[in-house]
């Protein structure tokens, strides 16, 4: 939940970038894809990619649909190899560097929300380790069923992340069902805003300091506690997904049950929806949610 400041950066930067060149290829995107990554895996730049294809900038993507990469032509496959170049250099130096731990201890294959950090952590290895092993950028994109061979000494992960609460998007789902539940709310559209905005990643920040699952704003946290909730909630995960569905639940009593404009304030507030209606970005936005929430 970024609110105003977040809408005008992307309105500001829509503004300024040049148009998209006609030799723009085309993308299918995958569970678990991001337009950060996609852009970064394409050398682009995000708001430039967001803007030719009419999306948020940091929103999830629905699985299946189509976007239109920007100067992708000739550039790309350059890019490709020199990917593999240094992929290659990273894991021959890993391996010369930690002759004893590049074995392969076990095998995982990746998950609905996994990341490669976060598959690092539970199997106490690096990331640059874990991605030298398999070939992989680090910040590249990690697609669902993907099999991974763990370097080094295997370790049982633990059941829990440290400091984050639940470590994975399975036990994040199970909060939100049950929140969600409780404050009389679908579960599907709860899921799917908190897929949308921060893709179940508990650590999840962003720019303009919202968040967690939630992604909730410092000040909306402490208006749920004081008005909603009645008592402070703890800064954990289960209380960032409490917080994040209280002032859903809160919007959509405030516009008598609309879900467009509880979702549209939910992104950009309630005074600016008020006041200006539905942004475009936040059409896109709205849109993406009750797409996702059909199929969550």
């Amino acid at each position: 939940m970024t609110q105003g400041t977040r809408i005008v950066a992307c309105l500001l930067a829509a503004l300024v970038l040049p148009p998209a060149t006609a030799s723009a290829a085309t993308y299918r995107v995958h569970s678990g894809d991001t337009l950060t990554g996609i852009a970064r895996h394409y050398h682009t730049n995000l708001f430039r990619l967001a803007h030719l294809n009419h999306r948020s900038p940091y929103g999830v993507l629905v699985v299946g649909t189509v976007l239109r990469i920007p100067n992708h032509r000739g550039a790309h496959h350059a890019a490709h190899h020199r990917r593999r170049h240094h992929a290659k250099r990273r894991r021959h130096a890993h391996r010369r560097a930690h002759p004893h731990t590049t074995r392969i201890a076990g095998r995982y294959t990746v998950r609905y929300g996994d990341t490669l950090s976060g598959i690092a952590a539970r199997y106490s290895t690096s990331i640059s380790a874990l991605a030298a092993a398999n070939d992989l950028n680090p910040a590249g994109i990690l697609l669902t069923g993907t099999h991974l061979q763990i370097p080094g000494r295997h370790r049982r992960p633990p059941g829990r992340a440290p400091g984050l609460g639940p470590g994975t998007a399975w036990e994040v789902q199970k909060l939100i069902d049950f929140w969600s539940v409780r404050d009389g709310i679908s579960r599907h559209l709860c899921r799917a805003v908190a897929w949308m905005e921060s893709g179940y990643h508990p650590g999840a920040v962003s720019s303009v300091g919202a968040w967690g699952v939630m992604q909730v704003m410092p000040a909306t946290w402490s208006w749920v506690e004081w008005r909603l909730i009645g008592h402070r909630v703890p800064k954990t995960t289960s209380g960032n997904i409490r917080i994040g569905i209280a002032y859903l639940r809160q919007l959509l009593r405030d516009f008598h049950g609309d879900v467009r404009l509880a979702l549209a304030s939910y992104y950009q507030g309630e005074g600016a929806v008020r006041q200006l209606g539905i942004l475009p970005v936040s059409r896109v936005y709205v849109a993406d949610i009750l797409a996702l929430s059909r199929r969550m």
